[in-house]
């Protein structure tokens, strides 16, 4: 008994020397928070897109509900416009309806990809500092001011609300979501 409790003792010292020793992870500011929740929204969207078969992106589980693929061209579309307001210049997409161009799967893995390659210097480029500087938004006499991280976020949220939906579609399918998966 005596051993045990050596053995137990040993074992506790053991491990608070080491916890002791790590280093506390840096601190969960607002940029890392984004950075981080738009990593893992790139990585589900994409996954997505790739893990579907083709044959599914016409898949809509009732009449009035959007397609696979347009769930993807109207997330990426308003990705686009968020990401925009921040970047300014010409809006790529501009104009285009996605989610009524863009239907089989190599197209929609591509705009997809396209999309996020047009945001990632953007979310690379944040700071805490930039994140509350004020941007003006739309044209005049409509124009209003918005917080740059609040267009950021957006993307993160409204991304994320349609991958929930297109999680329902994988599942309707029989496939494990990329979010599942890992």
């Amino acid at each position: 008994m005596k051993r045990v409790m050596r053995v137990i003792s040993a074992a506790f010292v053991v491990l608070f020397s080491v916890g002791a020793d790590a280093q506390a992870p840096p601190p969960q500011t607002m940029t890392v928070f984004l950075q981080s929740q738009y990593a893992t929204l790139k990585r589900n969207l994409i996954g997505a897109a790739e893990k579907m078969p083709a044959e599914h992106f016409s898949f809509r589980p009732t009449a009035d509900v959007r397609s696979y693929a347009e769930l993807f061209g109207h997330t990426i579309e308003t990705q686009y416009f968020y990401c925009h307001a921040v970047k300014g210049g010409a809006n790529p997409v501009d104009g285009k309806t996605l989610e009524k161009i863009v239907t089989d799967k190599a197209a929609v893995v591509q705009m997809v990809k396209d999309g996020f390659a047009y945001c990632d210097d953007v979310f690379a480029g944040m700071s805490d500092e930039n994140l509350l500087a004020m941007i003006t938004l739309g044209a005049p006499p409509n124009t209003r001011q918005s917080a740059r991280g609040s267009r950021l976020t957006m993307v993160v949220v409204h991304g994320n609300e349609h991958y929930g939906n297109l999680v329902t579609y994988m599942r309707i399918k029989g496939i494990v979501p990329p979010s599942s998966a890992q």
